[in-house]
């Protein structure tokens, strides 16, 4: 599938290795503190920080993720994948200084890939990044999430902006907010179909989209669910992962010039496969563009 840079300390992960059974001598381990390019990568990310204390940047060097991100934003790996030991918090951080933004970006955001019980796949987003989104951030999202459906899927993307009011059935400023998204998103002539303000059921279950949004080419049939909020897709895609059996794949960051993704702290060694699968698979889209 790919070729594994493990990053860290040498000795630390040859030990975890000869504890697996696996030969050492197949895996290519960097370390960041004896890595020849150890000193051109402080230049760099002294520059990127703005950051005038030496200490400061070579402890930042020598921390696996930060040289992980600094190696992909080199061109030395095709992608990076981190979080099982630090928090969303910190991948977003060395996302968006090693790496960066993608030209004409300019929001990083976050999904979740949910592979359902049944085998239906649909991304949950923003679920990572961005606490309350603007209805500007949201639009932006939206896009960001249609991408990743082609991307990661075999579906063309079919967006619900969720809330909870369907198409003018309720009030509220939270609602008026994913109104204006909707309405962002009908004058960039976006290439996907989309709908909101759509409740959740509406978006989903085809009987209730008859009965809720009967003239809408989404509701009942989004594969994409774009959230009001970090606290409703985070609660959300817990959720279902928790109590309907699904796989949560990510969270998956959006928008950056490189695949760099996130693990949960809670991640399983099958979560680490999904996570860099997605991350191969984008490496090599990327390179097909």
């Amino acid at each position: 599938m790919c070729q594994p840079l493990l990053v860290g300390d040498h000795a630390a992960i040859v030990a975890a290795l000869d504890h697996q059974g696996l030969e050492p001598a197949a895996f290519e381990i960097i370390d960041p503190s004896t890595h020849p390019q150890r000193k051109d990568f402080e230049a760099t990310l002294a520059v990127r920080l703005d950051e005038s204390s030496q200490e400061r940047i070579s402890e930042l060097a020598a921390t696996p993720s930060w040289f992980a991100g600094l190696l992909t934003a080199a061109g030395a790996a095709a992608g990076a994948v981190m979080g099982a030991e630090v928090t969303t918090g910190h991948t977003v951080q060395v996302a968006l200084r090693t790496i960066g933004l993608a030209p004409g970006t300019s929001l990083l955001s976050s999904c979740f890939l949910m592979v359902l019980a049944d085998g239906r796949e649909l991304i949950y987003s923003d679920g990572g990044v961005v606490p309350e989104p603007s209805s500007s951030q949201l639009a932006q999202i939206a896009v960001a999430a249609a991408a990743s459906c082609r991307a990661l899927t075999a579906e063309e993307p079919r967006v619900a902006l969720l809330s909870f009011s369907t198409l003018g059935s309720a009030e509220h400023p939270a609602v008026e907010r994913v109104r204006r998204a909707v309405g962002r998103l009908e004058r960039m002539d976006v290439d996907f179909a989309f709908d909101g303000e759509l409740q959740a059921d509406a978006a989903l279950v085809p009987e209730v989209a008859a009965r809720k949004a009967p003239r809408s080419d989404v509701a009942g049939r989004a594969n994409v669910l774009v959230f009001p909020s970090l606290d409703a897709a985070n609660i959300a895609y817990k959720l279902t992962e928790r109590l309907a059996g699904a796989r949560a794949i990510g969270p998956l960051l959006q928008g950056t010039a490189s695949p760099i993704h996130d693990l949960s702290r809670g991640c399983s060694s099958a979560d680490i496969v999904d996570v860099l699968t997605v991350t191969a698979a984008a490496a090599v889209a990327r390179e097909d563009l």
